[in-house]
């Protein structure tokens, strides 16, 4: 009697092709990774064989990491894009530190802070530190973050976290632009972080957009008076030496944006910005400066982008507060 039997039981071909397939792919997966090693994609310093200096990516939160470790630099500006337009140069050139640009559009408190902790693990000696305090300080709960995820492993101090994200599209993206600066191919993003948005917004328009994202009043206040993100803030700011200065601004909105006197608003604000004096209060050349006012300045449309993006004319007074705050603490002349 005739039996039947497969092709696949008689002829072994189909598994030796099979684990010639995934023996390629295993192969190829390692050459990647290999070559993650070697490049360090994000130039995190956690990698990298090969000494390729900075990256060439427009993604802030990605960008900030190489130049948050970069020795060349003792301090940082920390914040979102309303503080981008703060120069880093010119507060180098003005006083005895060398600053770094780290602001990263749209960016939250928390994912700040993360940065932060970064910046200071890659530097022993920490000259100076500048803070750009929006709305997002204020609040009276931490909130559940939304949109696209941070990328808080580039930031974390395992080796592993950090690799294990390595075989993504993105991260083979990153290796070819870092690989391109090595050879000379392309120029790496200016060192210190500064890219002006005026080549975006050119002058002399508004844009009535982009209003602040001033927490919703609490009831009491007891709730009034908790704020979790700059709690966070204090105690990174308590562990740093005590030569080390912290100037903490709040930067300016256009004037219609500012809380009218005698609302709850106003208490809001009030509230947030004791916080935050408190945070440097005593520090010796440290400060606290509030440019979010209703003056002459803030009520001129040519001063703004749009309701919290600043004009350079804004941006130079800030940076002479900043200097004079680094000079003279508590006691600067603020000009504003």
């Amino acid at each position: 009697m005739n039996s039947s039997i497969s092709s696949s039981e008689t002829d072994p071909g189909w598994g030796r092709s099979l684990l010639a397939f995934l023996g390629t792919l295993a192969g190829a997966a390692l050459l990647v990774l290999a070559l993650m090693v070697v490049v360090d994609p994000y130039d995190s310093g956690k990698l990298g064989l090969l000494g390729i200096e900075g990256v060439d990516n427009r993604l802030t939160p990605i960008t900030a990491a190489s130049r948050a470790r970069d020795a060349s630099f003792d301090s940082a500006i920390l914040g979102n894009s309303t503080g981008q337009l703060i120069q880093p140069a010119e507060l180098s050139r003005a006083s005895e530190f060398r600053f770094v640009q780290l602001y990263m559009t749209g960016a939250s408190p928390r994912e700040q802070l993360a940065v932060l902790d970064f910046f200071l693990r890659n530097h022993r000696k920490v000259g100076a530190l500048v803070i750009a305090a929006d709305p997002g300080w204020c609040v009276h709960a931490r909130p559940t973050e939304e949109g696209v995820p941070f990328p808080y492993w580039l930031y974390d101090g395992s080796v592993v976290t950090y690799a294990v994200r390595l075989i993504s599209w993105q991260a083979i993206e990153q290796v070819f632009q870092r690989i391109g600066i090595g050879l000379g191919l392309r120029p790496r993003m200016n060192r210190d972080g500064f890219v002006s948005y005026e080549d975006i917004w050119p002058p002399g328009q508004f844009k009535e957009t982009n209003a602040p994202r001033d927490p919703a009043p609490v009831a009491s206040a007891e709730a009034r008076a908790v704020f979790p993100e700059i709690a966070a803030l204090k105690d990174v700011v308590r562990k740093l030496p005590v030569d080390v200065p912290v100037v903490i601004i709040v930067p300016p909105t256009f004037a219609a944006t500012v809380a009218k006197p005698g609302t709850q608003a106003e208490l809001e604000r009030n509230a947030c910005d004791a916080a935050l004096a408190q945070v440097v209060a005593g520090r010796p050349r440290s400060n606290f400066v509030s440019y979010r006012l209703d003056n002459e300045l803030t009520r001129d449309r040519a001063s703004f982008v749009d309701y919290i993006h600043y004009r350079p004319v804004l941006a130079r007074k800030i940076e002479q507060g900043i200097v004079a705050s680094l000079r003279d603490g508590e006691k600067a002349r603020i000009d504003f």
